[in-house]
């Protein structure tokens, strides 16, 4: 079994390095730079750590394979800081809050990158 659990998304030296960037006054730029950061950090734990993801099994078909691993949001950054102390939990929800609303604003995807808009998504048939 390779070391490091498959489903974990927060390794002590993310924890870290989110303490020692975090700041409140981060513009909304910033902390989707801080979350690209971390999502790196994270891929590259799994990669020298031989980390694969779990199993999985579709509640639609049954196929039993590999499920995809997650990237590091933006908001999950925010309510992570709140989870480990960095900030307080009444803040991060607010900043969440905050984010969210913003992301829509701008049309922006879960790191904070603008969505193309040239190929809207397709409706269902």
């Amino acid at each position: 079994m390779p070391s490091g659990d498959p489903q974990r998304q927060w390794f002590p030296e993310m924890i870290e390095m989110l303490r020692q960037r975090w700041a409140p006054e981060l513009s909304w730029d910033d902390l989707a730079l801080l979350a690209a950061r971390l999502d790196a950090v994270l891929q590259r734990i799994r990669r020298e750590r031989n980390i694969i993801p779990p199993m999985m099994t579709c509640s639609k078909c049954g196929v039993h394979g590999r499920s995809r691993f997650t990237s590091v949001s933006v908001n999950a950054m925010i309510l992570a800081a709140g989870r480990f102390g960095i900030t307080s939990q009444p803040v991060a929800r607010e900043l969440s809050e905050r984010w969210q609303k913003y992301r829509k604003e701008n049309n922006l995807d879960l790191c904070g990158k603008k969505r193309d808009t040239a190929f809207p998504p397709m409706a269902n048939p």
